[in-house]
């Protein structure tokens, strides 16, 4: 099981975001730190979950399904990635 990130390139560098995990967002300067931050920051939001008892969030996002109109598609995208839980 995993969740899709969105990396957007901004003019300072990279930002990325889980559409289906509103609470975790990343930001650097190159796009291997930030393939490291987002597996940091979901490891470290569904562990939260966990220990709350709170459930984990649905993963709908689907960029081959959701992406599929052009002007849908903000023009910052740079890729989608695909992050594993373990």
């Amino acid at each position: 099981m995993g969740y899709w990130a969105v990396v957007e390139k901004r003019e300072n560098g990279f930002w990325a975001f889980f559409p289906d995990i509103v609470e975790v967002e990343v930001r650097s300067k190159t796009i291997e730190e930030i393939k490291v931050l987002l597996k940091e920051s979901l490891a470290e939001r569904l562990q939260f979950l966990n220990q709350t008892d709170k459930p984990q969030p649905v993963a709908r996002f689907n960029p081959t399904v959701q992406t599929t109109n052009p002007k849908k598609i903000s023009p910052n995208v740079f890729e989608f990635l695909y992050i594993k839980t373990e």
